[in-house]
């Protein structure tokens, strides 16, 4: 097809000129990021620091730890923009592997205990001690989350927000 003359002369101003993909960044310390998943987190205080400055973001990263869930098999990213988590907050997890129906899924904080249940390999269903030794334990552990989820998060939260502003 032949393009008139006149057209020619005004592309010719503005050159069309497509630019190759810009692939993502590299998560810290992984060498295959395809594989693993990211937890999406608000920065850390600063640059050094790997434990995020929000609370609800250190909870879930305090979580996956305690549950043994290892440096290879999580990534931690914070250069992600708040506005592009999951209803605007973070923590969120992007998992790419065998486990999820969909690959490269977004997960919000709700679903990251339900996640990290299958890459563990724990059925709730089938253990009614949730993988605790007793029954004692059990209690223990959830007295201790209903604490922190409670009077805990509240202080860290109005510390936080005191030394930040």
């Amino acid at each position: 097809m032949q393009i008139p003359e006149t057209v020619r002369n005004i592309f010719s101003i503005f050159p069309l000129h497509t630019y190759p993909a810009i692939p993502p960044p590299p998560s810290p310390g992984s060498s295959s990021s395809s594989a693993a998943a990211t937890l999406w987190i608000a920065a850390p205080p600063s640059s050094t620091e790997v434990l995020s400055a929000d609370v609800e973001c250190l909870k879930w990263q305090a979580y996956l730890a305690l549950r043994g869930v290892s440096p290879g098999v999580l990534n931690v990213r914070t250069d992600v923009d708040p506005q592009a988590a999951l209803e605007g907050q973070f923590p969120n997890l992007r998992v790419n592997d065998k486990l999820e129906q969909e690959e490269g899924s977004l997960l919000p904080a709700y679903l990251i205990s339900a996640w990290t249940d299958a890459h563990l390999g724990v059925s709730s269903l089938d253990d009614s001690l949730e993988g605790y030794r007793d029954e004692t334990a059990r209690d223990e552990s959830r007295a201790w989350v209903a604490l922190l989820e409670g009077n805990v998060h509240s202080a860290l939260v109005r510390l936080c927000s005191t030394v930040l502003f």
